[in-house]
């Protein structure tokens, strides 16, 4: 009867066809919304020949709060019209340079369930596809969100005015350490596996 038990603790644990299912579809529907956006920036500029630009630095007249002064950089979204075709050429790179690294990375993380599903996830090409979306999730961000602040200046440069703000996301970074942390002990488990492999 104990066996029993443990044989069904281990089966609820085990990671099946199911939740490959269910993961994958959730992974490529975070795809899919990121998707949309770049296609309802695009066609907001091919009906209307406009642009919102997020985040941007805005000034700030002392009295604007009424009681006390504002502290901190102040951040909008500005609605640029008549905007070129070169500069949105230049607003859409890093947004689809970022949409190529998510579906890359959505293709990675799926071949990985698909290898977690068979029971085969200590391998090295595991660990390769780990330490590469670690790689995608930390520089790609940071060089997205330098393109985009350079693009959002020379915008608005050209109607003279001036902005240019950058922040790194730490979020992303974190997480890209993490999985690498998660890909070095897939790779300790890929070296173990070869060496009772040797063994037997």
């Amino acid at each position: 009867m104990g066996t029993d038990k443990k044989r069904r603790g281990m089966d609820w644990a085990r990671f099946d066809r199911a939740d490959e299912i269910a993961t994958g579809f959730l992974l490529w529907l975070v795809v899919g919304i990121s998707a949309a956006y770049a296609v309802f920036v695009g066609l907001d500029w091919i009906l209307r020949r406009q642009v919102t630009l997020v985040d941007v630095p805005l000034e700030v007249a002392d009295g604007a709060a009424g009681t006390g002064r504002v502290v901190g950089m102040p951040q909008g979204d500005v609605l640029v019209e008549d905007v070129a075709v070169g500069e949105f050429a230049l607003l859409m790179t890093p947004m689809l340079i970022g949409i190529a690294a998510t579906v890359w990375g959505a293709v990675l993380l799926t071949r990985l369930l698909h290898d977690l599903g068979r029971g085969e996830p200590f391998s090295r090409t595991s660990v390769r596809r780990l330490r590469l979306l670690a790689l995608l999730l930390v520089v790609v961000p940071i060089g997205t969100d330098l393109f985009l602040s350079i693009a959002t200046s020379q915008i608005l440069g050209a109607r003279d005015a001036s902005a240019f703000a950058f922040e790194v996301s730490f979020g992303p970074v974190v997480t890209g350490l993490l999985v690498a942390a998660v890909a070095q002990a897939f790779a300790s488990g890929a070296k173990l596996r070869a060496d009772v492999d040797g063994l037997v």
